[in-house]
């Protein structure tokens, strides 16, 4: 039997520390073929609750079942300029997430381009399986879990995460934080939620996998992992004497 991966081992400290319901999701972008994994058509957007659930999967561009998707993974080019109309036509006047065709301009010039994947494939799995060091890590998670991991990650350095919000699940949650390698955080995008019945209460927090062993680290000196908040004698004596609220 071999030993562990490190990753594999974050996967069940995260899960008892932040009380998180499934597995933290490891995401590899792959060239070489993965045999033995089930190839059926899936959704990003339902692949990451999959995988949090269990599922170990692969998506490349036979099985992507989101025409979306092929081009916020890069999948495929769209050349078309009478498809690239069509497209924008449905997610202004169809999906209805745009109140125009200029402000859809804007945040896809907002996004950035995305890389050639036509030939590699994206392999999620829970991440206490992943065989392969995963390139993000994805958690689905409440907004309190969603706080303590934004927490833990600005522990070390202050640095606040170059956070982007808005665009579609699959840019956001995977693209963005594979490319940039930020952290990011997702609210799915509001089709995606409702065509994977989300639950409410989820969102995901997409960290780059280079960060995970430094959150770890942090988990016994922070407040957001298992560290208890104390108040220093002279601070507690200050506020003995402003209990007025006034410094």
């Amino acid at each position: 039997m071999t030993d562990k991966k490190e990753w594999q081992s974050f996967s069940s400290i995260l899960k008892e520390v932040l009380n998180l319901e499934s597995s933290p999701v490891g995401i590899s972008c792959v060239k070489e073929a993965q045999e033995g994994i089930p190839q059926e058509k899936v959704r990003i957007c339902r692949a990451f609750l999959k995988a949090a659930n269990g599922e170990t999967i692969k998506i490349n561009k036979e099985n992507n079942a989101c025409f979306g998707a092929a081009w916020h993974l890069g999948f495929h080019k769209i050349g078309n300029p009478k498809v690239a109309g069509m497209i924008k036509k449905f997610v202004v006047e169809g999906e209805k997430l745009f109140s125009s065709y200029s402000a859809l301009d804007k945040l896809i010039s907002q996004m950035g381009k995305v890389p050639d994947n036509s030939k590699n494939s994206f392999l999620l799995c829970p991440l206490e399986k992943c065989a392969v060091k995963p390139d993000i890590v994805v958690f689905v998670c409440n907004a309190e879990q969603a706080c303590r991991l934004l927490t833990l990650v600005t522990f070390g350095d202050g640095l606040m995460p170059k956070i982007k919000i808005g665009g579609p699940t699959c840019r956001m949650a995977l693209m963005y934080p594979l490319l940039s390698g930020e952290v990011n955080l997702s609210f799915y995008d509001y089709t995606a939620r409702k065509m994977c019945n989300v639950e409410k209460d989820k969102l995901l927090v997409s960290i780059p996998h280079q960060r995970i062993p430094q959150i770890v680290e942090s988990i016994d000196k922070c407040t957001a992992g298992r560290a208890k908040m104390e108040f220093p004698q002279e601070f507690r004596e200050f506020l003995q004497r402003n209990k007025g609220g006034r410094p």
